[in-house]
Parts: structure tokens; sequence; C-alpha cells
């Protein structure tokens, strides 16, 4: 199988490798449900701005203090930083058909017809993530709704080598009508408190544009 190797960077001179499964290739804290928290989180998010990203078929919500960078993934259909907050986020979107089709294949048989295909695309990615850093325990999987998309928001923290600091990870797989997105926000772990409500706002305010 052959995968896609992206190349993250975290901030000014720190780079993360890491390899993402793909089929094109081949061819919050703790999430309170509180009416207050839930106020205050759509509040943030009005406050941000939002991107459409016409060829994934999708709008996410960035804080204005970020930017845009051609530097974090090469198959990323959005990237956006902030090097000063140590604070970056990338979309990686993928059509659901060809994803089911290429692991389903009896070359690859990674496809588990019993799981949803949000499901598969989540174990694929994450199991090519645990291959290539060390991670500080277990991550923590949650189920979740955005906007009406069914979701699972994994997070960790994660050691990579070459890079001195830990890596807070979180992360959202989605499934759209025709496609499959991971929503993959990071920052470093010292900076995991301060950097997690947006973290937790940006992935929240991801919704389909069609």
């Amino acid at each position: 199988m052959i995968s896609r190797t992206s190349g993250i960077l975290v901030g000014a001179s720190l780079f993360a490798f890491v390899m993402f499964s793909s089929c094109n290739g081949m061819m919050g804290k703790g999430g309170s449900d509180s009416a207050s928290q839930k106020e205050a989180l759509n509040k943030a998010i009005a406050e941000n701005d939002e991107i459409t990203v016409g060829p994934g078929g999708y709008k996410i919500s960035i804080p204005k203090h970020m930017s845009v960078s051609k530097e974090l993934n090469d198959d990323a259909s959005l990237q956006y930083q902030d090097i000063y907050k140590e604070l970056y986020i990338i979309v990686i979107d993928e059509p659901k058909t060809d994803f089911i089709k290429t692991f389903s294949a009896s070359e690859v048989n990674e496809y588990d017809d019993k799981l949803t295909p949000e499901k598969n695309y989540r174990m694929v990615q994450m199991k090519t993530m645990k291959e290539k850093m060390t991670l500080r325990g277990e991550p923590g999987v949650k189920k979740a709704n955005l906007n009406g998309l069914d979701a699972e928001i994994v997070d960790f923290t994660g050691a990579v080598e070459g890079v001195e600091s830990d890596i807070y990870y979180k992360l959202a797989f989605v499934e759209g009508t025709k496609n499959l997105y991971m929503i993959m926000t990071w920052t470093l772990a010292s900076d995991k408190e301060k950097n997690s409500d947006e973290m937790d706002q940006m992935i929240q305010s991801f919704k389909l544009s069609q």
C-alpha cells in the first residue's frame, strides 16, 4: 500500500514528518454540553473568518490572527497557521467511494464493512500516525456531531523523531455526503491549555457548503 507523505510544520523551525494514508495517493476541552459554554463557543466562532473551500465542499471558521500557509501539507485543501501562538490547522478531504474501493481491495483488505466509512477512515489514519510517532498514552476518541455530520474527535500528545518538544493534536474525522474529511489541529504540548479553545472552535465550526 502506498501512502501520502506529508510534512507538518510546527512553529518556525519545528518539523514533524507524518505519513497520511490516502486512496488518492494510490491511484474540546472535555466537550462540555453546558448552555453557557455552547453560547461562548458559538460567539467565538461567529467572530472568526468563515472560509469556504469550494473543491472540498465545506466551510470552516478560522481565527482572524491565523494566516494562510502553503507549507504544512501538500495534500491539504486548507492550511492556516499562527507561528507565534504555535497553532496550526489543515483539512484533508477524500471522495468516500474512492476510499471504500481502495481499502476494500483484496491486496489492501483494511476496510471493515461492519463499521461506517468515517470509522474506517479514522482507523486507517490513526494506524499510520502511530507508526510514525511515539504517542504519550492512548488517544482519546469521542463521538461528535458537527453541524449535522457524524464525526469522531481524537486527541493525543505525540513525540516525533528530531523534534525536541511534544506536540498536542486534536483531530476530527467527519463523514460528509460525498467526502470524508480529516480536520487536524495541533500546537506544542506546553501550549495545549492556551490554544485548546480555539482548536475546539475551528473543529466545531466545520460544515458542508453544498
